[in-house]
């Protein structure tokens, strides 16, 4: 049940506020993925910097500046 809760379940973390238009797309978008009656939250992360951090079930979709800033950091360690 727990499972099924985290699956229907979307958490969606910005770096600054969405608007209520912005909102409404990224909702549209995961109810098409993830059909309808998906349960939204949005929510701020100044550590993000940019960009957006999707977190639906044990799915994560991660656009965020500092994501892409620990890949190149990454980049430059690695052999």
């Amino acid at each position: 049940m727990k499972l099924e809760i985290q699956r229907r379940s979307a958490l969606v973390e910005s770096a600054i506020t969405l608007g209520p238009d912005v909102q409404a797309q990224i909702s549209e978008r995961l109810a098409s993925v993830y059909g309808p009656g998906l349960s939204m939250t949005f929510s701020e992360n100044a550590a993000l910097i940019g960009g957006i951090r999707v977190q639906v079930g044990s799915d994560v979709f991660d656009g965020s500046v500092r994501s892409r800033l620990n890949s190149l950091a990454d980049s430059f360690t690695a052999d």
